[in-house]
């Protein structure tokens, strides 16, 4: 957290200085260093420092490593089973999960009077035996591995994938702080990898295989759906266009199924925070925006409730530059449920289409 507190401070700072300005006539310097304040708070975000990161959670509890370890060991996960090791800048020992092979851990250590989860790349900092050095092996260096878009998009699939863990182990570790006895899963975090990239048109598995065909298109706007064979299974209509002819967000949009009206699609901003509800004739779908996830450059990435439970975590690049195949979107889906993947890749190409005249 200690990123958080420096733009907590230097905003501080800010307004503190911009009152001194003011307080001796230089209202215009005063009012131009306020309005700097104003944006740097804007971009830290509001609520709670676990609101504002997702690489790092602080949970404040009594419970030691060895009490959480000895109630997790267990747990499987993305990035396997925990083990021991040292974090440098934590005292003791801390609880690892990973590496996976492009370098994501989750470690978990314990400060003066919290746990810290965290999600770290730069493995020099655990501390580690001999004997867990096996763990290490084989892994791949980003910076001079050959870049495709099926190779990015793996990468970016475990980042989203880590900075999801992080959130529920440190819901896990909650509720055992809260109470003793709180069942821990067998697993946790399990999903199945899908991406699309907009130089070649189709959603592929982690195999490489064809699933899905997509169709987009800004302006006339386009976010459709369809099978291998050609046949659109769904997609998003908007209601009303601007005199420009981009969709109205305001007018909202309907979702389509085999050609049928299935739901009605509308942005929201409220106290859960903002993004966008699918009332369905399967239920209701809320598609809420989290803080980029900029170790991946994914810019546009939510996660998929359906009453109430996760289902996806869908995120998006902006235009990124590939050696072979020129410039090119990534979408990601990690789905923890296939029964609605057709409506997680709709929803992913409808939002990044949707966003795609700020994603230069």
């Amino acid at each position: 957290m200690k990123e958080d507190r420096a733009i907590t401070a230097v905003g501080i700072l800010a307004v503190i200085l911009a009152l001194l300005m003011m307080s001796v006539g230089r209202f215009i310097m005063g009012g131009i260093t306020l309005l700097l304040a104003f944006g740097i708070f804007w971009n830290r975000g509001g609520g709670t420092r676990n609101d504002r990161s997702i690489y790092e959670k602080i949970i404040k509890t009594d419970l030691s490593i060895a009490d959480i370890y000895e109630k997790i060991r267990d747990l499987d996960t993305p990035l396997g089973k925990p083990w021991i090791a040292e974090h440098k800048g934590f005292e003791g020992d801390s609880i690892v999960f990973g590496p996976c092979s492009f370098k994501d851990c989750v470690v978990i250590s314990r400060g003066k009077k919290y746990i810290d989860i965290k999600h770290v790349t730069r493995l020099e900092n655990i501390i580690r035996k001999d004997d867990d050095e096996f763990r290490f092996e084989n892994l791949v260096d980003p910076k001079e591995a050959e870049v495709t878009p099926a190779r990015y998009a793996v990468f970016a699939g475990f980042k989203l994938a880590s900075v999801m863990l992080v959130k529920h182990l440190a819901e896990l570790i909650g509720n055992l702080s809260a109470e003793g006895d709180a069942a821990v899963p067998g697993s946790l975090d399990f999903y199945r990898f899908y991406y699309h990239n907009s130089a070649e048109g189709y959603f592929r598995d982690s195999d490489g295989n064809d699933v899905l065909k997509v169709e987009t298109s800004l302006r006339p706007f386009t976010a459709s759906v369809l099978d291998t064979d050609g046949n659109e299974m769904a997609s998003v209509v908007p209601h009303a266009f601007d005199k420009k002819g981009f969709a109205s967000e305001s007018a909202g949009f309907e979702l389509l199924s085999d050609g049928e009206h299935f739901g009605e699609i509308r942005r929201f901003k409220d106290a859960r925070g903002e993004g966008f509800e699918a009332d369905t004739d399967a239920g209701l779908f809320v598609i809420k925006l989290f803080p980029s996830c900029m170790k991946a450059k994914i810019s546009c990435n939510y996660t998929i409730e359906h009453e109430g439970e996760l289902k996806a975590v869908i995120g998006g690049s902006p235009n990124l530059l590939f050696e072979q195949d020129g410039w090119c979107r990534n979408d990601i889906v990690n789905s923890y449920d296939d029964d609605y993947l057709v409506l997680y890749a709709v929803a992913e190409i409808f939002i990044l289409t949707l966003n795609s005249k700020f994603l230069k």
